[in-house]
């Protein structure tokens, strides 16, 4: 059994050089997820959640400190390291949906599976499986724009689950829902995490941070 944590970062800060001179959007974070974990990162806007948040999806990297996910040292990993890493060990699911508008559910769905060496037919049996999952197999063949709201973000959580990640990253994920979708969402993330999906939430809305297991606060890009 690996005991290992998931996540370990240690002393992570990002800096920003600005005309006014250097701006740390996070100082000096320590952060521990293991497997099995729900936790939400909290905060205000501006507070640092969101570059917290790439640099955990490996779409951004630290200016100081060691950041370990699965036992890769991504601080030392060039950025085609990372992308492969990227593609196989975390899932994403933005607030903004980012559903390509051209593709149908179903290839939607399937996208992330492209850049492995895989049958089209395997990739697309697995992409109906996660589409089940979210209760969206029906609408296999509608496009993005057919959707409703709700709709879309449940196409983007299977989408985030179609490559087994080791990890289910959300940034915001309802913050353009209405209550009622917004509460749908977060009913299908305890659903995830209570089968032993690892969730990493960012939200500024308290109410979905506490349906959480463990929450942590982000003030002025500091740890609390």
């Amino acid at each position: 059994m690996n005991d290992k944590p998931l996540i370990q970062l240690e002393s992570l800060t990002k800096n920003f050089t600005t005309e006014a001179g250097v701006i740390s959007a996070i100082k000096n974070v320590n952060l521990t997820i293991n497997a099995g974990d729900y936790l939400s990162i909290a905060g205000p806007s501006g507070c640092g959640k969101s570059t917290l948040m790439s640099i955990l999806g490996l779409l951004d990297t630290a200016s100081e400190g060691q950041y370990l996910l699965n036992a890769h040292k991504v601080h030392e990993l060039d950025v085609y390291q990372r992308a492969e890493i990227r593609n196989k060990e975390i899932g994403f699911v933005f607030q903004a949906f980012n559903l390509i508008g051209d593709l149908t559910v179903l290839e939607n769905v399937a996208l992330p599976l492209t850049y492995r060496k895989m049958k089209k037919q395997d990739r697309i049996e697995i992409a109906m499986n996660c589409l089940a999952k979210v209760n969206m197999a029906d609408r296999a063949k509608f496009y993005p724009a057919q959707l409703s709201g709700g709709q879309q973000q449940r196409v983007a959580v299977a989408r985030s689950l179609v490559v087994d990640p080791s990890i289910l990253l959300a940034d915001e994920p309802t913050g353009n829902l209405d209550s009622k979708n917004a509460n749908a969402i977060m009913d299908l993330f305890d659903e995830l995490n209570q089968e032993g999906r690892t969730i990493c939430m960012v939200t500024h809305d308290s109410r979905f941070a506490k349906r959480s297991s463990s929450i942590v606060h982000l003030d002025d890009g500091i740890l609390c």
